[in-house]
């Protein structure tokens, strides 16, 4: 499915992975949890591209200001490939206050070195 989201034929979901039945989810519903990041997409919204982690069996909307950073991993072939097979997990999520009123942040950690 996540296919329709992107622009290139490059695959950001690990192959196994079926999107279809997830819902979507706020990135604050994971405060404080680990997310285990089975790859990505990105959608046109209102305030232009985003990107969607899949991860903890959901479809989380991500703060736009993060997708440049999902734009470079997914223009990487090696950074990609490291993504696919588990080797990246969001920690730290927590809430913050920013310009525009409250928002969520999040560390991304190499999942296969912290293990």
């Amino acid at each position: 499915m996540f296919e329709q989201y992107n622009k290139t034929n490059k695959r950001t979901v690990r192959e196994e992975i079926n999107t279809d039945d997830m819902s979507f989810k706020a990135l604050k519903e994971f405060v404080g949890q680990v997310v285990k990041v089975d790859g990505f997409f990105f959608t046109e919204c209102n305030y232009g591209k985003q990107v969607v982690i899949v991860g903890n069996g959901a479809k989380i909307n991500i703060p736009k200001r993060y997708t440049p950073n999902f734009e470079k991993i997914r223009d990487n072939d090696e950074e990609l490939a490291y993504v696919l097979k588990g080797g990246l997990e969001l920690v730290d999520i927590h809430e913050g206050d920013s310009s525009n009123g409250k928002t969520v942040y999040f560390t991304m950690r190499d999942a296969l070195a912290s293990n």
